[in-house]
């Protein structure tokens, strides 16, 4: 009796069981106690540059801000020089802020303003790959865009390039606008037939714009 009385119960193993284990897992904690402290201290290393990265974008997008009225300020004082300057420099510190976003589009125009199409071209595809998210500024853009092809003789393509854009917003205002100043380009290389059909659509898609109008008082005159 006294042998089996000394046998432990299966509950009994089971509960010596979970003790050895809660036992091998405190020695295991107790070894690698560094690592688990070492690790605590890479999360915390990571979160703080985070909250760093995150705190400089914000101080970047304060400059930028700031960069971006001297810009200004040189245009309406119209010096040409310091717009150039400011602005090659607003961009290639804060590329990829708003701020650096109108940079491209002000440089743009000031280039084309100096009968530089190449690189006012350059620019206003800059901003459309790398900054395009405003509709009205993507119409000005791709409207300085295809000035720069019509200024180099390249109307044709600059009609395509008013009719592409157009093609891609059919539901906005700057699409009216677009085919209407395809339409203009169409008229200035003699092909009457495919300027009255650009008129016509502008009449037809856009009726409710006072552009519809002057589309029909110039279809008047042919």
């Amino acid at each position: 009796m006294s042998g089996e009385s000394s046998k432990l119960s299966k509950e009994e193993l089971r509960e010596d069981e979970f003790v050895e284990w809660i036992m091998q897992a405190a020695d295991y904690v107790k070894e690698r106690a560094q690592l688990f402290i070492g690790g605590l201290v890479v999360f915390v290393l990571l979160i703080l540059g985070i909250n760093y990265i995150i705190e400089s974008q914000e101080q970047a997008k304060v400059e930028a801000a700031s960069r971006l009225g001297d810009l200004l300020m040189a245009e309406e004082e119209g010096d040409a020089a310091g717009v150039i300057s400011i602005a090659e420099d607003l961009i290639s510190r804060f590329d990829g802020t708003p701020a650096a976003a109108q940079g491209v589009l002000v440089l743009a125009n000031r280039y084309f303003a100096q009968e530089n199409f190449a690189e006012g071209q350059r620019l206003y595809e800059k901003y459309l790959e790398d900054y395009g998210q405003s509709e009205i500024l993507v119409f000005g853009a791709w409207s300085g865009l295809a000035s720069c092809l019509e200024a180099q003789g390249q109307t044709t393509a600059a009609a395509e390039k008013y009719l592409e854009f157009a093609t891609g917003h059919p539901q906005s205002l700057q699409a009216a606008m677009a085919v209407w100043e395809a339409a203009r380009c169409y008229g200035q290389l003699g092909d009457i037939s495919r300027q009255k059909e650009l008129l016509e659509q502008v009449m037809r898609d856009f009726p409710e714009l006072p552009l519809a109008a002057k589309a029909k008082a110039t279809l008047a005159m042919f």
